[in-house]
């Protein structure tokens, strides 16, 4: 982590979402990496360097002229920087019809002005399926842009309030991470169920949404089934109020005989609800990246149990 002053970053993430999310001035937007930076986005690839983040972006988003961006949040924790974006495309039928898809983001501030990490979380078969829609629906290039757009109502609930003290926040997130090794060792996932309030939302970018504890618990038990050993380090964490905002990769363990990294990144966003309690999580990340790193897994040995 570098010696800068929250105010320095506070500018840089200012000038960040003035040159992109505000004017859409996309080379100027690349020109805010450094020399070095790496650009990951789990779906198109990653790109090594100003030059080539410049042209990724300034290629990619000119086949989306009419999108425009909304943050519905952000948190700043030492150099690294979170936040929830929303891709929304302006409505062609004239009925009020919303065509949107969010994702998640990480920045990590290099200095000078200048970031020099990101990396970018979503599910595309989402993005492909609402951009295919609006395009059936009468979405062109030259549909003319609509800048009052935010998020999609309902999406998520907020945090609940007021915040908790931080020290309890970081104990109890502790805890969650606990019960998640607890569980791959024990294969006992009712435990790390148990920490979400019954009235708790889970919003799971592949396998769907669930609206309480039990759903949450019937689901969990059920998806980890295959992978008893899977493990999920965490890189880091954010924290604001009761959102807690952390990079979790899942990672299989290699075959034996093979020294392979068999991972996946996820942004896990959590909602603390007191008493050791959860209300919400959400993770976001490419299904598709996830399919791929267990095919890698099973070519090279991996055995998923049987039932």
């Amino acid at each position: 982590m570098g010696d800068f002053t929250r105010d320095e970053i506070e500018l840089a993430w200012a000038e960040y979402q003035r040159r992109g999310v505000q004017e859409h001035d996309w080379p100027a937007w690349a020109e805010m990496f450094t020399d070095d930076a790496r650009y990951e986005e789990h779906n198109l690839g990653v790109f090594e360097g100003r030059p080539a983040i410049t042209k990724f972006i300034v290629d990619v988003m000119k086949e989306y002229a009419a999108m425009t961006l909304w943050i519905e949040w952000s948190i700043i924790e030492g150099d690294r920087i979170g936040f929830y974006i929303w891709n929304n495309l302006p409505d062609p039928t004239g009925a009020g019809k919303r065509y949107g898809f969010p994702n998640t983001t990480f920045l990590q501030y290099g200095g000078d002005g200048k970031f020099l990490f990101e990396a970018d979380y979503y599910n595309p078969a989402d993005a492909e399926r609402v951009f295919k829609e609006w395009l059936t629906d009468g979405g062109r290039r030259t549909t003319p842009q609509d800048r009052g757009l935010r998020g999609i109502d309902g999406w998520n609930p907020a945090p609940p309030e007021p915040a908790f003290p931080r020290d309890e926040i970081e104990a109890e997130f502790l805890k969650y991470r606990e019960r998640g090794s607890i569980a791959v060792a024990t294969g006992d996932w009712d435990q790390w169920a148990d920490q979400f309030t019954d009235d708790a939302q889970y919003r799971e970018h592949h396998y769907g949404y669930f609206t309480s504890g039990a759903e949450i618990r019937e689901w969990i038990k059920g998806v980890m089934q295959p992978f008893p050993t899977m493990e999920f380090p965490v890189s880091y964490a954010l924290i604001d109020g009761n959102r807690v905002s952390a990079l979790i990769p899942n990672i299989l363990p290699p075959p034996p005989g093979d020294n392979g990294y068999y991972g996946f990144d996820v942004n896990t966003i959590l909602h603390y609800a007191g008493k050791g309690k959860w209300s919400f999580e959400e993770d976001v990340y490419s299904p598709a990246e996830a399919q791929a790193v267990v095919d890698r897994w099973i070519a090279a040995g991996g055995v998923i149990p049987s039932s």
